[in-house]
């Protein structure tokens, strides 16, 4: 089993990154948000240091299915 971490979606807002981690983990993916507390400090920081959503690199696809479904 992989137990790597990888970037499947970047966020200019720290709310749009809560809310796509909240609807992940409502389906028992484990989610990492990376920079939340600099985004939320400075706000628009996505040129140099875009808050990142991290999942397990095995339920990556998995991840992308539901965030490209729930954008649909």
């Amino acid at each position: 089993m992989d137990n790597s971490w990888i970037t499947i979606a970047t966020f200019s807002s720290v709310e749009d990154g809560y809310i796509v981690k909240g609807m992940l983990e409502a389906h028992d993916i484990p989610v990492v948000l990376n920079n939340a507390t600099i985004s939320s400090v400075y706000p628009m920081t996505d040129t140099w240091a875009p808050l990142e959503l991290l999942v397990p690199a095995d339920r990556a696809d998995e991840a992308r299915s539901l965030i490209n479904s729930d954008n649909n």
